[in-house]
């Protein structure tokens, strides 16, 4: 629905246009988009939803609040769900897939899309990446919807809030405002309610994502060009596709030392291990139905390092 403020109808205008999306639906966060998307979707009690078994804990907890049951799929490399490796954990109560972007690294969500059965969805989460393409086209705008966050430490931020997007038959009034002119949805307000204010803030928020990307950018050209290279090496990108490295995760070579690891924090920006601990393991989910798959293997973590 267009605001009093153009300005801000301008702003939500570019999100839909880098995204590849029609319409969006804004929440209280991302989590909030996620649980949303689940709903549109009709997934709930004894459903399964894939996940990637990297990363934040957040995107699993979506689901357990949904009543679904997470599938935790473990990710290789490349850090993100491969398509083989969701076929596999595929059953037939799959209702759904949650394929991440980690790190503004793009996932492969086309080939996951190909390699589901009939009647599997797909949320693809852009939470984590702004400015990445998949195969050539923006990352979020493949999947049967897409949920982002503009939190505080995301690409976009506006401090808190997120969005579900998508088309605007499948998620209009998925965020009930109170609004009960629609007699056959007469809800009361939902809990997950984007907060207001924050609006006139994407315009600048946007800006502020463009000019960090371009540093970003910049910063791992650099190192491409550094004597670092030979030492720590980039994640395989999928043809035609490029990262928006919110974070660069970087792999040691077994030349790497200590002294190679300060000159990357030097170089880049704070640098620190992965998390070992999938979220799978996480006390949180000890007690919840779940599936683990292996998928894909790492033979060496990656250090991650903050860039920008």
């Amino acid at each position: 629905m267009p605001s009093a403020d153009p300005r801000v109808d301008a702003a939500v205008q570019d999100l839909l246009h880098r995204l590849g999306r029609p319409a969006a639906e804004f929440c209280a966060s991302g989590a909030a988009a996620l649980e949303v998307a689940l709903e549109v979707l009709e997934v709930g009690a004894g459903a399964e939803v894939v996940v990637p078994d990297a990363g934040c804990h957040s995107v699993a907890a979506a689901v357990v609040r949904a009543g679904a049951v997470p599938v935790f799929v473990g990710v290789g490399e490349e850090l993100t769900l491969r398509p083989a490796d969701v076929a596999l954990a595929c059953s037939e109560r799959t209702r759904a897939v949650i394929a991440v972007h980690q790190y503004g690294l793009p996932c492969d969500v086309a080939g996951i899309a190909e390699a589901l059965p009939p009647g599997v969805a797909v949320i693809e989460d852009v939470a984590q990446t702004w400015g990445s393409t998949t195969r050539g086209v923006p990352a979020g705008s493949t999947g049967t919807l897409t949920v982002t966050s503009f939190g505080p430490s995301k690409p976009v931020s506006l401090g808190a809030g997120g969005a579900l997007l998508g088309a605007a038959d499948m998620i209009s009034g998925a965020v009930a405002r109170g609004d009960t002119t629609d007699r056959h949805r007469p809800r009361p307000p939902s809990p997950a309610r984007f907060p207001a204010p924050l609006l006139p803030l994407l315009a600048d928020a946007i800006a502020r994502a463009d000019r960090q990307l371009t540093r970003r950018r910049a910063a791992v050209d650099g190192f491409l060009d550094s004597d670092l290279a030979h030492h720590f090496r980039l994640p395989r990108l999928l043809p035609g596709s490029r990262a928006g490295w919110t974070r660069l995760p970087l792999y040691p070579a077994p030349s790497a030392t200590p002294r190679h690891i300060e000159q990357l924090a030097d170089d880049l920006g704070p640098v620190q291990r992965m998390h070992p601990q999938p979220p799978s393991a996480l006390p949180m989910f000890h007690r919840c139905a779940k599936r683990v798959m292996a998928g894909g293997r790492r033979p060496v973590e990656p250090l991650l390092v903050t860039i920008g």
